[in-house]
């Protein structure tokens, strides 16, 4: 049973949302397409998992929680976990370009592409290894024994892998539901009800990723990063105010909410913190009473003294 499915990584609408605000000639453009096209994939990797699992109708109970992630202390990202009465799974799916070789002392994944070149990844045995320590680090302390084991999955066929080690669990994605199903669940841990209440307790713990912002991260200057309300019909197209709303100068789409788009990239890229003045410069407002407006109204709140306040966005509770 899903008790959490996966929905589409932010930062892919973060990278997007960077490229479309970065000049043609910026020098961090290649770095910020490759993170996008490198989130895409992983993503299509692991959509390809959550259809084979579709099926997955193995002879014990089980729950599935798609896209786990852990906050500090633990520090813990998760493609997809599998929670028995008997033990822990952890799967994590690459879907990376080339012939993979796994290297060891010291252990390195090197993906050789078909014009030879070598690109090298921290091993993924090695993040899942240091995943699993820290994932029972996390049941211990909500007083659960349940054993952890981790796998790496191939997302596609056509990726081949070489020298992985054989202590390592290295599966296709066509592999998994069989693999798991075959997975010996003598002497059950947990009872049903048990198990049922470990499903919630990661819900409750769950945090969802968080990346932003991505300007710092790319060593890229505000400054660099245009300014505006961008069409969300032709995307590269400026929008300018109306009385009422906001028309495209390209394409002539007439929106009333297209500048909370803008705001959304705000913190996508920039800060975790926007003034008035500086929504005013970012956005296009006219006022700083109308920028103040528009972020109390579009879930910010404030902080700090009326000389130096900052808006944050409100958290979520769950």
């Amino acid at each position: 049973m899903i008790i959490k499915y996966r929905k589409e990584p932010v930062k892919i609408l973060g990278y997007e949302a960077l490229l479309k605000r970065l000049p043609p000639n910026h020098l961090k453009r290649a770095a910020v397409k490759n993170s996008l096209n490198s989130a895409r994939a992983g993503y299509g990797g692991e959509e390809r998992l959550d259809r084979a699992m579709e099926y997955f109708d193995p002879p014990y109970s089980h729950q599935i929680i798609q896209d786990f992630s852990l906050p500090a202390p633990y520090k813990i990202q998760v493609d997809t976990v599998v929670l028995t009465q008997s033990g822990v799974f952890l799967l994590e799916v690459k879907n990376i370009t080339g012939k993979l070789q796994f290297k060891q002392n010291p252990s390195v994944l090197h993906s050789i592409l078909s014009d030879g070149k070598i690109k090298s990844y921290k091993s993924p045995i090695t993040q899942m290894n240091e995943t699993s320590m820290r994932l029972r680090m996390f049941l211990k302390q909500l007083g659960c024994p349940l054993p952890v084991t981790s796998m790496i999955v191939i997302s596609y066929p056509s990726q081949i892998v070489e020298d992985a080690p054989a202590t390592a669990h290295v599966l296709s994605v066509g592999e998994v539901n069989y693999y798991l199903s075959e997975m010996t669940q003598a002497n059950p841990v947990l009872s049903i009800e048990e198990l049922d209440s470990l499903g919630q307790q990661f819900l409750s713990a769950h945090q969802d990723y968080e990346p932003f912002p991505l300007a710092p991260k790319f060593q890229i200057d505000l400054s660099d990063i245009e300014p505006g309300v961008f069409c969300p019909r032709c995307l590269l197209g400026k929008m300018t105010k109306t009385t009422l709303a906001w028309e495209c100068e390209t394409c002539r789409l007439i929106s009333r909410n297209a500048h909370v788009h803008a705001l959304d990239e705000w913190f996508m890229l920039m800060k975790p913190t926007i003034s008035t003045a500086e929504c005013c410069e970012f956005i296009g407002l006219k006022s700083l009473d109308a920028a103040k407006h528009f972020l109390l109204k579009n879930g910010c709140q404030p902080i700090g003294s009326r000389r130096y306040r900052q808006y944050v966005r409100k958290p979520v509770i769950k």
